[in-house]
């Protein structure tokens, strides 16, 4: 989780996107150790998503979250579907240190592409192939104008 955070920092630093740590809350669901995604699209989300991004004691309603679990269904790395007005991602937790700034790279608005030098492979984040991964002008300009990044 250190790892991801930290690499984060890194990737989004270049954009000038300061990415702060400002909680960490230990919960004890343990029937959404495996968290069922759906087919993972954004404005879609399933039952236990629902019930897992309710959780959300200590941070504010423009913060986003990460919920490390053992796995999703399907199995993906991370998945960045979340219910309305509760922006935030699921991260396995054996998932690549790129797994986590990419999720987020989707709740804040970019997209996939082909390309494993870039941050949003559509291709896996373990297939990045020249790390640190890269963000593009359009992505940096996407990630600014969200309305859930703040610039430094």
């Amino acid at each position: 989780m250190n790892e991801q955070f930290a690499a984060m920092q890194d990737v989004y630093a270049t954009a000038g996107i300061r990415v702060d740590w400002s909680t960490t809350e230990n919960l004890s669901l343990s029937t959404l150790e495996d968290v069922d995604v759906g087919g993972c699209t954004m404005g879609s989300v399933t039952a236990e998503q629902i019930t897992l991004f309710g959780n959300r004691n200590f941070v504010g309603t423009n913060d986003l979250v990460v919920y490390y679990v053992r796995s999703t269904v399907p199995g993906y790395n991370g998945c960045a579907a979340h219910p309305s007005g509760r922006p935030g991602c699921v991260v396995v937790r054996t998932a690549s240190r790129w797994t986590l700034g990419h999720e987020f790279g989707h709740v804040l608005g970019i997209h996939h592409v082909n390309n494993n030098n870039r941050l949003m492979t559509g291709n896996g984040t373990f297939n990045i192939t020249n790390p640190p991964p890269d963000l593009v002008s359009t992505e940096v300009t996407t990630l600014l104008n969200s309305g859930l990044s703040r610039p430094i």
